[in-house]
């Protein structure tokens, strides 16, 4: 065999070899790469996921729901066509469907606000409740949803947010109630008010807002009497005190006499 086909050869093994490894790398960078894509969106749609499932029962409108609903639906399509051959995407889609034809078939004001009084759930919705609004916000950017849909899902939230705020102020003003602490129960009144008038742009809180103001007039009435007969068993207890010597005086007098 002469040198120069020895030469050629030697080259063209090594070609090859080069083109192999590569394709090798291409082949492995792009399985990262969708190894990445996947793990990003399954991130996404638990998430997601997890506003679906999170809150209680009639927490959230059913518009609310069906729009976290499309976007899990999306994030599975994309699943589908990355992860092509997982029966589980097809499955959850079929899950999906199923829910979204539950949710469709409910009358818009079907869903009910339910008030809360536990302190560590409220503290768990509010921040699903932040993720939601965040959510709507990422949609409108991306024109995913126009600004006439974004304003009215973030008022939804907002007003979701106030009920969750007032829940909890009106708790805190009847446990100060039962303890005899009006200041502070007028205190987380005034604070529920305050909220309400911030998100009364329809009339919604308006009766609340007048009788929670009545309720304030009534317990500072309640509280200036209490401070009052604290006052005059002060000043008895005082005028008692000093007439104790005077009485000891007496009593000495009498001894001696």
């Amino acid at each position: 065999m002469a040198t120069s086909t020895i030469i050629i050869a030697v080259f063209a093994c090594l070609f090859v070899l080069i083109a192999v490894t590569i394709t090798l790398q291409q082949i492995e960078k792009a399985n990262a790469k969708k190894s990445a894509a996947v793990a990003a969106i399954k991130s996404q749609t638990r998430n997601f996921q997890q506003l679906l499932e999170g809150f209680p029962e009639g927490f959230l409108s059913r518009d609310l729901k069906l729009l976290v609903c499309q976007c899990i639906s999306e994030g599975l399509d994309q699943l589908v066509s990355i992860d092509k051959g997982n029966p589980q995407h097809l499955q959850q889609q079929r899950q999906l469907g199923e829910r979204i034809a539950q949710l469709q078939a409910q009358s818009a004001d079907q869903s009910q606000y339910q008030n809360l009084n536990n302190p560590a759930q409220m503290q768990e919705l509010q921040k699903l409740l932040n993720s939601l609004y965040n959510m709507i916000q990422r949609l409108y950017q991306n024109k995913r949803l126009n600004e006439a849909q974004a304003t009215s899902y973030s008022k939804q939230v907002q007003r979701l947010a106030t009920r969750m705020a007032l829940d909890s102020h009106l708790a805190v003003a009847q446990q100060a109630m039962a303890e005899r602490k009006l200041r502070l129960a007028i205190h987380h009144y005034g604070q529920a008010i305050e909220k309400m008038t911030k998100d009364n742009d329809d009339g919604a809180f308006t009766a609340s807002i007048e009788t929670h103001r009545q309720r304030i007039q009534e317990l500072d009435v309640l509280d200036q009497q209490l401070q009052k007969q604290q006052q005059v068993k002060s000043t008895a207890g005082s005028e008692w005190k000093n007439l104790e010597p005077k009485e000891d005086l007496l009593q000495k007098k009498n001894v001696y006499d």
